[in-house]
């Protein structure tokens, strides 16, 4: 963490407070004062991480296929300063075998992480180890399949995260996924997050309904381009209403991956886009932006958001609003931690 970090929301002493705990915990010596804090929203862009800069959704568990030291390397060398690393929390319910021939089948990966709790407490372990680095600020999570909102979420899995995001899934040979469909999550993750109050992100759900129209079109012998953008409408005017209403002043946010650069190639689904997003962000939704990495192609080539971002009205202003509450969050839990640790309490 460095001080342009630390000038961009937190009051001085939670900072100061969350970075000595940070640093304590490596043996890197405690920072030094931090300069008076920029509000967001008050006209100083410069409070506020570049879009190039966010990435809110990267793979760093069993499907990583060097050391991950190196592999968050890759990610700062493209100029990322802020990261959430995850990894999907179905592959650690495998059973031992299970997990065997899934090492067989994709070889190209390293045997990081074992099974059940174990595994998931040796990659949180790993990923929290990565605090201690002064060139990023990184964050650690889950992505969950949006059917586990439908039953219990292991609780200690939700314990260990900073954030979690739900895998909204293509459906393919199913129903594609839709503004009704959509709505019932947000409200499942509000009832959540009433037991489980931390942020939540709701992945890639727009270049999903595209997905499965396009495999459901290409299945049938039609031509993919005849589909038309009033098919490739995710949202009616009135379920957006009904989101915004939802997720407005929530710690609930929309992914825009780096997956909807393609998407913004055709001009059926750019136009969908457009009439999906656009009143969204007007309306108020945040939202965030990644790579959604997973191999080394996705995670060296050029990251570049703002191609796409900025047509549908995505900005630094509606997408580092997780940052500053996970930064938040972060130092109110070393300040706690630093209280309890005087002596007499």
């Amino acid at each position: 963490m460095n001080l342009r970090s630390c000038a961009m929301w937190l009051p001085s002493a939670l900072f100061v407070a969350a970075l000595t705990a940070t640093r304590a915990a490596s043996g890197a010596p405690a920072p030094a004062a931090c300069p008076a804090p920029v509000v967001p929203g008050q006209g100083n862009d410069e409070a506020l991480f570049p879009l190039r800069e966010m990435d809110m959704h990267v793979h760093c568990g069993m499907e990583r296929p060097i050391p991950l030291e190196a592999w968050i390397d890759t990610a700062v060398a493209d100029g990322r300063k802020v990261m959430l690393v995850l990894d999907h929390l179905e592959l650690y319910r495998r059973t031992p075998e299970q997990l065997a021939a899934w090492y067989a089948k994709n070889s190209t990966f390293p045997h990081w992480y074992g099974v059940g709790p174990e595994g998931r407490k040796a990659l949180m372990d790993d990923l929290g180890a990565l605090r201690s680095r002064n060139d990023i600020i990184v964050f650690r999570g889950w992505e969950i399949y949006e059917g586990d909102l439908d039953r219990p979420i292991e609780e200690d899995a939700l314990r260990q995260a900073d954030v979690v995001g739900f895998h909204i899934s293509p459906n393919n040979g199913r129903r594609a996924p839709d503004g009704e469909s959509f709505i019932h999550r947000i409200r499942q993750i509000i009832e959540l997050q009433t037991r489980w109050p931390m942020p939540v992100i709701l992945f890639h759900p727009l270049t999903m309904r595209f997905e499965n129209l396009q495999r459901t079109a290409q299945q049938a012998g039609r031509d993919v381009n005849s589909i038309t953008t009033a098919e490739y409408r995710f949202f009616t005017p009135a379920q957006q209403d009904t989101v915004i209403s939802l997720l407005r002043g929530r710690s609930i946010y929309i992914e825009i991956g780096a997956g909807t650069a393609h998407s913004m190639d055709s001009a059926a689904t750019r136009q969908a886009l457009l009439e999906d997003i656009k009143p969204l962000v007007d309306g108020g939704v945040q939202f965030t932006v990644s790579t959604d990495a997973h191999g080394l192609r996705s995670m060296q080539g050029p990251f570049q958001p703002e191609t796409y971002c900025e047509p549908l009205g995505i900005t630094p202003r509606n997408t580092n609003t997780i940052v500053r509450e996970l930064l938040v969050q972060r130092a109110r839990k070393a300040v706690a931690a630093a209280q309890q640790a005087e002596p007499g309490r």
